[in-house]
């Protein structure tokens, strides 16, 4: 018990520095440092930044084509430090969660996989690009094996799978973390980095739930109205995914200005638009993709797609809302008004980035309260999974 309380405590630590990372990636992001340092894990060769003049004079010799900009190098680098310290404290989840394991829970692959992962991080910096083919074979391999190992997932027990899952995401981030810069803002890699923060960040918030048992109990003329909900909410969290995955394409090809005006876009209701050129994921590597390489349609494309993605989030959390508040239970109804409240926030902030010109503080709330709605939408669906009856 004293292990399990442990546990949740350190998950909430952890949950609130994935929380914090991300909040900083997007800042990151939106004031163009994402290449502010052009080597990793180290920033033009510092652990921190060249912050004095001789290292600074240093750094832009051995630099020459990405010379230091300081108003650019600290926010990467605080990104990094706060992105490596959630990494030490999910491999503690790991530790605590691999002492606290059931007898009969396989976890002997579990080390030898993560442990070889580990090594394989390390190497890929050292040898250098020769050794991607080899990560991408580990990192398969490692998932796989967690796959594999499903059927020893137990409610009822302390988590094991769920902390090594975290420790393998986190690990893989330090992979996209390293190819963002490497691959110089590869719109790919950046929007699969995005999706891998809100990974992290969700895999946390289960396991608080799962830790701090958190869970609704429901008597029988609410329980069977709440069981029928489970796929719908399934399908409202796919697609809030699927829109975060549009809002990182968007962010990461510099799409967010390509409709100025709203409701319209462009002055048009379906504008001119070239969705083949705009969301095509087998684009070439490089030069450097700092602001953007499409054309004007292919960034009218996706913008305007997000803005399709965001209405049917829009209705499709409006009649999972109102289905919760139809069911009787109070705990249902109070996630559902939490989750019409944070939606109600989200448009209004995305709406506001259009209308003024994406502002800093407004874009980056923009980033942070979308990982709100996705963990409202994460714990309603943990809640209708692991409903009980009075």
């Amino acid at each position: 018990m004293a292990t399990t309380k442990t546990l949740f405590y350190v998950s909430c630590v952890a949950l609130f520095l994935a929380a914090v990372v991300v909040v900083l990636g997007a800042f990151t992001r939106l004031v163009d440092a994402g290449l502010g340092c052009p080597d990793w894990p180290t920033c033009y060769g510092h652990l921190w930044v060249p912050d004095e003049h001789h290292e600074i004079a240093s750094a832009n010799e051995k630099f020459s084509d990405t010379p230091v900009e300081t108003d650019k190098t600290w926010p990467e680098q605080i990104h990094r430090i706060f992105a490596s310290t959630l990494g030490l404290f999910i491999l503690a989840i790991f530790a605590l969660a691999y002492k606290n394991r059931e007898s009969e829970q396989p976890w002997r692959s579990v080390i030898i996989m993560l442990a070889v992962l580990v090594a394989g991080l390390v190497s890929r910096v050292v040898v250098g690009d020769k050794l991607d083919p080899f990560v991408w074979f580990l990192v398969a391999a490692y998932f796989g094996n967690l796959l594999r190992l499903r059927q020893y997932r137990n409610l009822q027990t302390a988590p094991f799978i769920l902390p090594s899952l975290l420790a393998g995401m986190v690990i893989l981030q330090g992979f996209f973390g390293m190819w963002t810069v490497t691959l110089k803002l590869w719109p790919q890699v950046v929007t699969a980095h995005l999706l891998g923060g809100f990974t992290t960040l969700s895999l946390l918030w289960l396991l608080v739930q799962r830790s701090g048992n958190f869970y609704w109990r429901a008597k029988p003329e609410s329980l069977d109205k709440l069981i029928s909900l489970q796929w719908f909410a399934l399908a409202v969290l796919i697609v809030v995914v699927f829109q975060i995955a549009l809002g990182g394409w968007t962010s990461s090809n510099y799409a967010a200005l390509a409709c100025p005006d709203f409701p319209t876009c462009q002055n048009s209701w379906w504008p001119v638009a070239d969705y083949l050129h705009g969301f095509n994921v087998f684009q070439e590597l490089g030069p450097n993709y700092l602001g953007g390489l499409l054309e004007a349609k292919g960034r009218i494309a996706i913008h305007f797609s997000h803005r399709l993605g965001a209405l049917l989030v829009a209705v499709l959390t409006v009649v999972l809302a109102l289905r919760l508040f139809a069911s009787g239970l109070m705990a249902a109804r109070i996630w559902a008004g939490i989750a019409l409240c944070v939606l109600s926030i989200q448009l209004s902030l995305g709406i506001s980035n259009v209308v003024l010109a994406l502002p800093l503080g407004i874009a980056v709330i923009h980033n942070a309260v979308g990982a709100i709605l996705l963990l409202v939408i994460v714990a309603i669906n943990h809640r209708l999974r692991t409903l009980s009856k009075f």
